[in-house]
């Protein structure tokens, strides 16, 4: 994840400056969509060679998001939008596997993969047996691939329940590992251990019903083999004992990362089980760079028709903070449309140069913006605001 070239000389980049800040961003302009956007906050965007940058394009009101890739070479700019890649409905994201410049989406019930030039190969078909004479609400909540390239996490929900199992990349074969009445989602990968899955378990409506049901405990952790599955913190009750859990992710050196909206990010190391409260501040989406030194977190985009949403960049060695952008507009789309998914969903690239985030700066449109961290991190340490 780097950027080979000066994003400010690209012609397909402009300038923006926050007016309460001073943060500088660059936000793509060019457009095949009427919204744009980086892909969901722990999945990589930008191909590790640096040379593109995949973007989900939305055509409000068709719930099909497809996806783009942007030449980031100022010498040859393009930007190609593939209409056969991407999903519709919810779920289904698509994420870059690793050490390539190929991205994994699914559809319906089947995963594939496409290349920059638009070439797109099925991969994995769920198993017959799961998915029967249905159709899948969705195949995973958003792509993750083993560090060993191997397999990909198919956190499949359908009907009522959670069919978790993994798909092989090369032979196309799943393996089911359980089945779970409910919603278990946003399955990741360990980046160090190809045999460990992070799960999510999330509130969901009956469909016959319609009544919500509330999640018990938000994090647990899964053996690809099958072998185990178990809480990461048994004693977190959500809402019962001031327990507000919420977006998780996996740190590259293989740390747990968690978010509780009400106290800010933590990360946990899996082995020992402590955790740290790392930024003490509300905040809904974070991530964090390589070393877990520098985070960035929006807040809050669930509370956006009232106030303005921020994209917050924190510095853990002096426990500042500073906005990249202070206070964006409401988007110009119905953003809790859940297949669009209009958060700022801001995260670091895989070097922790670049920032990526969606931002609606320019009057609630729906755009991609790259903010660079190394002028970031001195304007914090000279404006920014100490957490207290």
């Amino acid at each position: 994840g780097k950027f080979m070239y000066d994003i400010s000389k690209h012609p397909f980049f402009e300038e923006y400056i926050d007016p309460k800040t001073g943060v500088k961003s660059y936000i793509l302009k060019e457009r095949v969509a009427f919204a744009q956007q980086n892909f969901y906050f722990c999945n990589q965007s930008l191909t590790p060679d640096g040379k593109y940058l995949w973007i989900r394009c939305i055509n409000p009101p068709a719930r099909i998001i497809s996806l783009a890739v942007v030449s980031l070479d100022p010498e040859n700019p393009f930007i190609r939008n593939i209409p056969g890649a991407g999903s519709s409905g919810n779920g289904n994201f698509p994420s870059l596997i690793p050490g390539t410049n190929d991205v994994v989406f699914a559809e319906e019930d089947a995963v594939y993969r496409v290349d920059v030039e638009g070439n797109i190969k099925k991969i994995i078909s769920l198993d017959e047996n799961i998915v029967r004479n249905s159709i899948p609400n969705r195949v995973f909540t958003h792509a993750s691939v083993s560090c060993d390239g191997k397999k990909v996490a198919l956190d499949s929900f359908i009907a009522d329940a959670t069919y978790m199992s993994v798909g092989d990349m090369e032979t196309g074969e799943t393996t089911l590992i359980t089945k779970m009445g409910g919603i278990y989602n946003h399955a990741q990968f360990s980046p160090v251990d190809p045999n460990l899955i992070l799960l999510d378990q999330d509130g969901w409506e009956n469909s016959y019903s319609g009544e919500h049901f509330v999640f018990n405990n938000r994090m647990w952790l899964m053996g690809a083999d099958g072998k185990y599955m178990e809480p990461v913190i048994p004693t977190s009750w959500f809402g019962h004992d001031g327990s507000m859990l919420c977006h998780d992710f996996w740190a590259l050196d293989g740390t747990l990362c968690y978010i509780d909206y009400k106290k800010g990010a933590y990360e946990c190391d899996i082995k020992t089980r402590e955790h740290i409260h790392v930024w003490k501040r509300p905040v809904c989406h974070a991530h964090t760079n390589f070393d877990r030194s520098l985070w960035v977190g929006d807040q809050t985009p669930y509370e956006w028709a009232e106030t303005p949403c921020r994209v917050i960049f924190y510095d853990r060695k002096t426990n500042k903070e500073l906005d990249i952008f202070s206070a964006l507009p409401y988007p110009n789309i119905d953003f809790r449309n859940s297949c669009y998914h209009t958060d700022p969903h801001p995260t670091f690239t895989d070097n922790g140069k670049y920032i990526l985030s969606m931002t609606t700066v320019k009057n609630g449109q729906v755009d991609v913006a790259v903010t660079p961290v190394e002028p970031l991190i001195e304007q914090c340490r000279r404006n920014g605001t100490v957490v207290e």
